[in-house]
């Protein structure tokens, strides 16, 4: 495989691994780090000659392994910091009415434009897939997906010319 080929498959599969690992480990940064993980050692293996039948589901089966190494770790951090989980910072709820008034945006997208950006975001597809698998032109994908990141952030409190990033690579979409 070469590393052209690898980065093209890295690019499909980065985001759907991300979620899987996010159900499994449920902290996003944990998840991120697990994942590039296992990208990382796939790689070095594979310019050490290995070459796996399937590397989709090689990946998946090395993200969850990775994933459940990395939890049975944290065991007994958790267990340690049980009592710091009950506190309730002021972060966190401003967080989570972040992500409340995020999803709510999400859900009201208009259903065709809701459909796009999940394939893109949810699913990783590129707005070439997206057009060929919804019969519709690349520029309408593009114009969705305008539309739905104006209205994000909007959600978010973020002026429309601001340079400023949304990052929903890891929204736990279900």
């Amino acid at each position: 495989m070469t590393a052209k080929e690898f980065d093209k498959e890295y690019r499909r599969l980065l985001l759907p691994l991300g979620m899987y690992a996010l159900r499994i480990i449920g902290s996003v940064g944990d998840s991120e780090d697990v994942v590039q993980t296992v990208f990382l050692k796939t790689w070095d293996r594979i310019r050490a000659g290995f070459e796996p039948d399937n590397l989709k589901a090689y990946l998946y089966m090395a993200v969850r392994n990775a994933s459940l190494r990395h939890l049975s770790a944290k065991a007994d951090e958790l267990t340690d910091d049980i009592e710091d989980a009950a506190e309730v910072t002021e972060e966190d709820v401003d967080t989570s009415e972040r992500d409340a008034r995020l999803w709510k945006a999400v859900e009201e997208l208009p259903e065709r434009c809701r459909m796009i950006f999940l394939l893109c975001k949810r699913d990783g597809l590129s707005y070439k897939d997206v057009a060929s698998e919804l019969s519709i032109s690349e520029k309408t994908v593009e114009n969705q997906m305008t539309k739905a990141m104006k209205s994000l952030r909007k959600a978010y409190g973020i002026a429309s010319d601001s340079n400023v990033q949304i990052n929903i690579f890891f929204l736990p979409f279900l």
